[in-house]
């Protein structure tokens, strides 16, 4: 049998031979891997024998398709590889397409601490468009001095984080900002307290962008020094899906879930509503779920738990009358479904129609709520330790007892 790939004598097809050649070998199989390690230097090819040692390195010669393997260990003494007005930045993201990931079986620990302050502190920038993935890695020490703010992650472009722990920093753990989207998926952000003019600005999660929403999923916040979760001046819709907030107890604002508002600045004539769905938020000094002022609706609330939220209510649906009108009102367009509320305030400034409220532990006809509905209610279960997958602990805090009338209410 002729072989199909070597012309005939005296013909010439390239397009033929081409085709499949292409085929059998797609541009994937084309991308690169390189290596950092704690232990490596910038002067080494990149190999997992031979590797990097920074990140900017690795950036500087990958393209899109590449990945960037990062060895476990601890790495530290980092330079400043780009800044702006306000910002130092101690990694500049600016190529897209490129995988930053752990690797497998190891734990990669970036540790900010010594790096000037002498402006605001972004230990990873990503800079406007940019589309990366950043996996397993875990960010620690990042400072804050006389600024009113540090970042762990600044985000302007379109990340998909996976994995990533933010802990013990002065800085807010996730921040999308300006254009950004994207989302995180079992990600930690914890221990995260400012100082100074910093406190009420130190979020473990943050969502501020306009660029077509963040979602966070299986995502844990606790005792940070300003909100779990924060989208106060969002112009587009989040979602936040069985996520939990934890012991907001270190300063400033302390809501576990801060949805909606627009502060000082001027909201959009359409305000955006954000989705709260199977998520719980205990023990924190303010509120668990809180509209935050939103001109309009901020969120459709359906099947989530708060216990134990020391603020106006473990949720509080305040509202603001329009974009227009500033004047705080209780809440006439909150929509909340099979939600369960337990210990101090269930629920405050709520005037929305009974249609919008319909399920709830507080408005089922002939349900009560007591401790025995429930297997556990030690809420420092929420910071135990993951799965080796990367998936929330199994815990028995806030799950129902068997029989219990609760039943097909909360998060569990």
């Amino acid at each position: 049998m002729k072989n199909p790939l070597i012309p005939r004598s005296g013909s010439f097809r390239p397009i033929l031979i081409a085709l499949p050649l292409l085929a059998a070998f797609p541009m994937s199989a084309l991308a690169a891997t390189y290596y950092i390690a704690p232990t490596g230097s910038d002067s080494n090819p990149g190999t997992q024998a031979s590797p990097f040692k920074s990140i900017t390195k690795a950036q500087s010669v990958a393209s899109s398709g590449d990945t960037v393997t990062i060895r476990g260990g601890t790495y530290s003494g980092f330079t400043i590889a780009g800044s702006d007005s306000n910002y130092n930045f101690v990694h500049n993201l600016t190529k897209s397409g490129i995988t930053y990931t752990n690797f497998t079986g190891e734990t990669p620990v970036f540790n900010f601490a010594g790096t000037t302050t002498a402006k605001r502190v972004a230990a990873f920038h990503i800079a406007s468009g940019v589309t990366v993935t950043i996996r397993g890695i875990t960010i620690t020490g990042v400072p804050v001095g006389t600024q009113k703010q540090s970042e762990c992650f600044r985000i302007e472009g379109h990340p998909t984080f996976d994995r990533v722990t933010c802990h013990d920093n002065a800085a807010n753990g996730f921040y999308f900002t300006i254009h950004a989207s994207g989302s995180c998926t079992n990600c930690d952000s914890y221990n995260n307290i400012g100082t100074g003019t910093s406190l009420g600005n130190t979020d473990g999660f943050g969502a501020h962008a306009d660029g077509g929403g963040v979602t966070f999923t299986t995502c844990r916040s606790w005792h940070n020094s300003d909100d779990g979760y924060d989208c106060i001046s969002s112009n587009s819709a989040n979602t936040f899906d069985h996520c939990w907030a934890y012991n907001m107890t270190a300063g400033g604002d302390s809501n576990g879930f801060k949805i909606g508002g627009y502060g000082t600045g001027t909201p959009p004539s359409n305000p955006p509503v954000h989705t709260v769905k199977f998520c719980l938020s205990a023990a924190n000094n303010s509120n668990g779920f809180y509209a935050n002022h939103q001109p309009g609706q901020a969120a459709t609330w359906t099947s989530n738990t708060a216990y134990n939220n020391h603020g106006s209510g473990n949720f509080n649906m305040l509202e603001r009358v329009s974009p227009t009108d500033a004047t705080d009102i209780p809440g006439t367009r909150e929509v909340f479904h099979n939600n369960i509320a337990f210990t101090g305030t269930i629920i405050a400034n709520d005037n929305n129609p009974a249609a919008n409220k319909t399920n709830n532990s507080w408005t089922k006809s002939g349900v009560t709520v007591n401790s025995a509905d429930f297997q556990s209610l030690d809420a420092t279960q929420m910071t135990q330790a993951r799965q080796s997958s990367g998936a929330l602990p199994n815990i028995t805090f806030m799950h129902l007892v068997s029989g219990s009338d609760l039943a097909g209410l909360g998060c569990f």
